[in-house]
């Protein structure tokens, strides 16, 4: 059995029935038996079908999603007679069946239970009133102010999460095509240094090599000076080593001439 726990999922599942922006059905929230001092009552959904050849009627829907809130409900039927009273159609919508029990249901109501978390079905249709009383100019009023708050507001969210992706759209793509600009000029920049340095190394490190560890160490000794260290070591070596020959020549020299 689906239960639907909060009134908010319910009126969700309630306006995939019958929101279809207006092409059948003008489908409003919380619309009130008035303005101003005249406004009392509300339900929680209201559905006008707007076509004479499918039988224009206004269907009104009372929400309960505890079983606390409907009993509450059976103590008061002039809260939705307030409302009722206008609609040809009157059904409670409930997000768990066992709200309801046997026999608590007003005769003329219909009962709207879940199908899946984002559906309704009807379980017991509405008792159609033939004769809703007349729409006058409060409830009329009450129902266009509705309309205007409701859809302008819908309107404004619209523009404003397109106006929020244009913005969203153009910004990435300008954040793009700096990074793609700071990529190009760091591989121009790479690229000409490494150009200098097989220019004046007369080593290409563009192609393979056998040795890359020994080139690399060989760099660092010439970067961080060891490599002038041991040119000056070598050169001391050199130097000791024909002091030593020239001593040894002295001696031999010594031993032909005796």
């Amino acid at each position: 059995m689906v239960k639907i726990e909060k009134t908010k999922d319910v009126i969700y599942a309630l306006r995939n029935k019958y929101d279809d922006q207006g092409w059948s059905y003008a489908f409003l929230q919380q619309v009130s038996n008035g303005t101003g001092n005249k406004c009392n009552r509300w339900c929680d959904a209201l559905a006008v079908q707007l076509w004479e050849s499918r039988g224009l009627e206004i269907i009104g829907f009372e929400v309960k999603v505890s079983r606390t809130d409907w009993i509450k409900e059976l103590k008061h039927p002039e809260k939705a007679d307030a409302i009722a009273k206008y609609c040809h159609q009157w059904y409670l919508v409930v997000g768990d069946e066992n709200i309801v029990q046997f026999g608590e249901l007003p005769t003329t109501w219909g009962l709207m239970v879940p199908h899946t978390k984002k559906s309704l079905k009807i379980v017991k249709p509405a008792v159609r009133n033939e004769k809703p009383k007349s729409v006058d100019m409060p409830f009329l009023c009450a129902v266009l102010r509705r309309a205007v708050t409701q859809h302008t507001t819908k309107a404004r969210l619209t523009e404003e999460h397109n106006r929020g992706y244009s913005d969203g759209f153009k910004d990435g793509k300008e954040e793009m095509q700096g990074r793609i600009k700071w990529r190009d000029e760091r591989n121009n920049k790479i690229e000409n240094q490494i150009e200098e340095f097989q220019k004046a190394s007369g080593f290409s490190i563009t192609e393979k090599w056998s040795e890359p560890k020994e080139v690399g160490e060989a760099v660092k000794m010439v970067l961080d000076g060891t490599y002038l260290k041991e040119k000056e070591r070598l050169e001391r070596l050199h130097n000791h080593a024909l002091s030593i020959a020239e001593d040894i020549k002295e001696e031999l020299d010594k031993i032909r001439e005796n």
